[in-house]
């Protein structure tokens, strides 16, 4: 975990979210229960997956015309939700977390995009179903028989209240797949962008971090 990210969870707060929640977006680690709580909502998504190389290819004989064939779009990693009661004596035990880092794009002579990280919570000395989310696969190159194609989303095992799979799979689709959509319409593990159309080639976009978020209430 990073040096700020570990202070913001010390803390109990991230991004000015407030005492009591938990807002991840890297690293493993665990966090304790805080004290004058009764419920927790934890949320998890997977990486996102990076976008497949873009290129441009030429065919017809005689003349050789410019066929443009962009990258698809990275897969979007997959989202659940648990919420669990807590009580005082609960406090101080711990809960085990591992976020998913983002796939890389693309690239001449690997142009399919790489998957993201897993993210997922589970028990540490507190007792939780463990809750798994896969990252989005990546994008495939602009060439292929898989030429354009999103990568397809991550899947989500182990939540209590929502899995949800993540977004991709779209045939001749350059746009990263959209992250979920939890709480307050928060998002994690978008796909990155398939790469253009150029020649010479252009590098397809990594994907964006799994996230977990804890909010005790």
């Amino acid at each position: 975990m990073g040096g700020a990210t570990l202070a913001a969870a010390i803390a109990g707060t991230t991004g000015g979210a407030g005492a009591g929640v938990f807002d991840l977006s890297e690293g493993t680690g665990t966090i304790s229960i805080p004290s004058g709580f009764t419920s927790l909502t934890i949320e998890v998504w997977g990486g996102g997956g990076g976008g497949g190389f873009g290129t441009v290819t030429y065919s017809g004989f005689p003349e050789f015309e410019p066929q443009d064939a962009p990258g698809g779009g990275g897969g979007g990693g997959a989202y659940s939700k648990t919420i669990v009661a807590i009580g005082g004596g609960d406090t101080g035990k711990t809960i085990a977390y591992s976020v998913g880092a983002a796939g890389a794009g693309g690239v001449q002579g690997n142009p399919v995009g790489y998957a993201g990280g897993t993210s997922s919570a589970s028990s540490g000395t507190f007792t939780i179903d463990e809750m798994i989310c896969t990252g989005g696969n990546g994008g495939y190159g602009g060439l292929g028989v898989n030429g354009g194609r999103q990568g397809t989303g991550g899947t989500a095992t182990g939540g209590v209240t929502t899995n949800t799979n993540g977004n991709g799979g779209a045939v001749f689709d350059q746009s990263g797949a959209a992250g979920i959509a939890g709480v307050n319409s928060l998002t994690g593990g978008a796909g990155g962008n398939g790469g253009d159309p150029e020649v010479g080639g252009s590098d397809g976009v990594a994907g964006s971090n799994g996230r977990i978020r804890f909010v005790f209430s």
